[in-house]
Parts: structure tokens; C-alpha cells; sequence
């Protein structure tokens, strides 16, 4: 069970829908300002890695509700 399994589908692509634009935008924006001597920079790397979490566990649930099987590591001993 995810931590999106109480959202509907409808809700959760949505809510994929919102996150990828966000990504977007932080990818593609200017990542400083300045104007009158005065700068500002944004940390788009911390941000761009909590949207890509949100989305792999968004898409981990819409798997789950398609039916498709849960992948994990496969490990050889």
C-alpha cells in the first residue's frame, strides 16, 4: 500500500500532471535573478530530486491499481 492509495485515479493523475510541470519548470528555469545590484539564486537540485520521488511513488500506486506486478531488486546468492 503507497502513501497515495487513499487519492483516486483521477486525483493522482492530476496531481502527476501538476508535479511534471513543476519539474519543468524547475529543470528549465532561470536558476538566479539579479537586478539593482541585488541577487538571488535558487536551489533547484534538492527540489527536482523531492518532485522526481513524488512522482516515481505516484506512478509506483497508478501500477499497483493497473495490476501490473511490483519490481524490486532481484538478487543472486
Amino acid at each position: 500500500m503507497g502513501i497515495y492509495s487513499h487519492l483516486s485515479t483521477d486525483e493522482l493523475t492530476a496531481k502527476r500532471d501538476r508535479l511534471l510541470a513543476a519539474l519543468e519548470s524547475r529543470l528549465t528555469g532561470p536558476s538566479s535573478v539579479s537586478s539593482t545590484g541585488r541577487a538571488v539564486g535558487y536551489q533547484h537540485a534538492n527540489q527536482a530530486a523531492e518532485i522526481r520521488r513524488e512522482l516515481d511513488a505516484i506512478n509506483a500506486e497508478l501500477l499497483r491499481r493497473d495490476g501490473a506486478p511490483a519490481r524490486g531488486p532481484i538478487y543472486l546468492v
